[in-house]
């Protein structure tokens, strides 16, 4: 099968703008699986070519560039170390060869979109922003116990994607209750409702480096009597007047890969140090601490209790209702109904 499917001949031109290639189709089975091949088919054996070049034709590249290792500048571009500016009118030209390699898919439709543990993701044409990152990670990241952060990173990152592009056009919220929210471990909740969700997965590139592939499905202009549940929302619900479908989301993706490029180069970087003020600004952001929660481990055993806290490996900590507290790892957490506080 070829790694891609239907070019569309639409543009993104602000995300072109920061991103190291762009795909843009029309419809595809999903932008995940669509960047898994493409790194399969590189010609590059390291994580950061790999990504640099992703989606470039091999006269775009240049001759003998699609083979072998690349040279220690290339790993150096790594950008692993070098945060980029949030702002790419104002990078140099070091600054931006510098800079965390991003290649990105972009697609209208998903025929096989799908999010954590096999689900579905309803998308339907010119309602919905389908999008996936491909990032160059190091393998002693990835197998550190600092690895559950690149999700919650990317949920932090789109939430003030959004709160930015919301305010470059002045739009506003609906409802004055209005706060956008994470939902442990992947989902961006409004409103006690799911407005987007995040995969991510990982594609060994060499014994040093692997492609960490993000993908976002968010709902945009799905209007309510076509949410695929109740507890979902779409972005129109929630703010309003929004800029038209086009504009919106490539402006939407453009910013996302800004926040992040910095939140991920800063992160892997040094992760000891960014962690604490990470767990800061996820406690102010989560729609799960302090509720009671339903947690469906990998085991198929569940487990109620109230959401305690984040650990410093993102992990969740639960307060059980025998009082004993287990920390969580790998789970669907559902936040459950509080009964009331009884009457003395």
């Amino acid at each position: 099968m070829p790694y891609q499917d239907c070019i569309w001949s639409s543009s993104v031109p602000e995300t072109e703008e920061v991103a190291s290639t762009v795909k843009m189709l029309d419809t595809v089975d999903s932008t995940n699986s669509l960047i898994a091949r493409a790194v399969a088919a590189s010609g590059f054996s390291d994580a950061v070519n790999c990504v640099a070049h992703l989606f470039e034709s091999p006269e775009d590249i240049g001759e003998g560039e699609g083979e072998g290792e690349g040279t220690d500048t290339d790993r150096r571009v790594v950008g692993i170390q070098t945060p980029a500016s949030s702002d790419h009118g104002s990078e140099s030209s070091s600054e931006r060869s510098e800079r965390l390699p991003i290649s990105i898919a972009v697609s209208d439709v998903q025929t096989k979109c799908r999010g954590r543990q096999g689900r579905t993701w309803f998308n339907s044409p010119g309602e919905s922003l389908l999008s996936s990152w491909a990032v160059p990670v190091r393998i002693d990241v990835l197998d550190s116990r600092h690895s559950g952060w690149f999700t919650t990173i990317c949920g932090i990152a789109l939430i003030d994607a959004i709160g930015e592009v919301m305010t470059r056009h002045d739009v506003r919220a609906l409802n004055p209750d209005v706060q956008l929210e994470l939902k442990w471990p992947n989902d961006v909740f409004c409103q006690g409702r799911k407005l987007a969700g995040i995969l991510c997965e990982m594609v060994p590139t060499d014994e040093s480096s692997a492609v960490l592939i993000i993908g976002i499905g968010m709902n945009l202009f799905v209007p309510q009597e076509n949410l695929p549940i109740d507890m979902s929302t779409s972005l129109q619900l929630q703010f309003g007047p929004l800029p038209p479908y086009a504009e919106l989301r490539d402006e939407l993706v453009c910013v996302t890969t800004q926040h992040l490029r910095r939140e991920l180069s800063a992160f892997m970087k040094h992760p000891d140090v960014v962690i604490p003020d990470l767990r800061d600004r996820v406690e102010r952001l989560s729609w799960t601490l302090g509720k009671q929660v339903r947690a469906h481990l990998a085991d198929d055993r569940s487990l109620i209790g109230r959401a305690l806290s984040i650990n410093d490996d993102a992990s969740l900590t639960i307060l059980r209702h025998d009082g004993c507290r287990q920390k969580v790892t790998v789970a669907d957490v559902g936040v459950l109904p509080e009964i009331g506080d009884a009457v003395e």
